[in-house]
C-alpha cells in the first residue's frame, strides 16, 4: 500500500526536478545558423577581476565562447574547468574563453578564490548588475554558453552543462575555427 502523502509528494518532487533540468543535445553538432544568417552580437564591455576594462570587440576575427556563470552554480564551475584547458588547446588558433561571473559585488572574494584555487587562465568579467546577461541570456538561465564566430556574430547557444557534454563543445568550437575569419 502507498502512503497518500508520499506518493504525491514523490510526484511533485518529480515534477520538479523535470522542469528545473531539462536534457540537452549531447550530439557533436555544428553551429546552428549558417554564417550568413546568424545574427549579430552587440558589443558590451565588462571590467575584470583585476579592474581592466574588456569589449568583446577587443576579440574581433577571433572565435570567442562566452560563459555565463555564478559562484553557486556547481554545473558552471564544472564547465570552467573543462573550457579552461579547451582554451589552451585552441587558443593559438583563435578561440578566447571569456567567463562573465553574474554574482553580486559581496561575492567577489568567492570569485577570486574560485578563479585562484582552479588556476583559470580565461579572461573573468564581472556582470554584478546583470546588464549583458540581460542582453545575451535573457532568461537568466545557468550556465549559459555563447558561441561567437569570427565575424561577431551568434552562431550557437547552449542552455546548462553535464559531464557528457565536452565532446559536442569541442566540435563546435572546432567547427568554428574551420570557418574563414572575415575579410577586412
Amino acid at each position: 500500500m502507498t502512503n497518500p502523502v508520499t506518493t504525491p509528494s514523490i510526484r511533485a518532487l518529480l515534477l520538479a526536478v523535470g522542469l528545473l533540468w531539462t536534457p540537452t543535445s549531447h550530439a557533436a553538432e555544428a553551429p546552428t545558423e549558417p554564417a550568413a544568417e546568424r545574427p549579430p552580437v552587440a558589443d558590451f564591455g565588462l571590467r575584470t577581476l583585476d579592474g581592466k576594462k574588456v569589449k568583446l570587440s577587443d576579440y574581433a576575427g577571433q572565435v570567442v565562447l562566452i560563459s555565463f556563470w555564478a559562484t553557486w552554480c556547481a554545473p558552471c564551475k564544472q564547465e570552467l574547468i573543462f573550457l579552461d584547458p579547451l582554451l589552451k588547446k585552441y587558443g593559438e588558433q583563435g578561440l578566447v574563453v571569456l567567463a562573465i561571473n553574474t554574482d553580486s559585488p559581496k561575492s567577489q572574494a568567492e570569485v577570486r578564490r574560485f578563479v585562484r584555487t582552479r588556476n583559470l587562465q580565461m579572461p573573468v568579467l564581472l556582470d554584478p548588475d546583470g546588464e549583458v546577461v540581460r542582453r545575451l541570456d535573457p532568461r537568466a538561465v545557468m550556465p549559459f554558453s555563447l558561441y561567437v564566430d569570427r565575424a561577431g556574430r551568434r552562431a550557437h547557444e547552449h542552455e546548462g552543462f553535464s559531464p557528457d557534454e565536452p565532446p559536442a563543445i569541442e566540435a563546435r568550437v572546432i567547427a568554428l575555427l574551420k570557418e574563414p575569419a572575415p575579410a577586412p
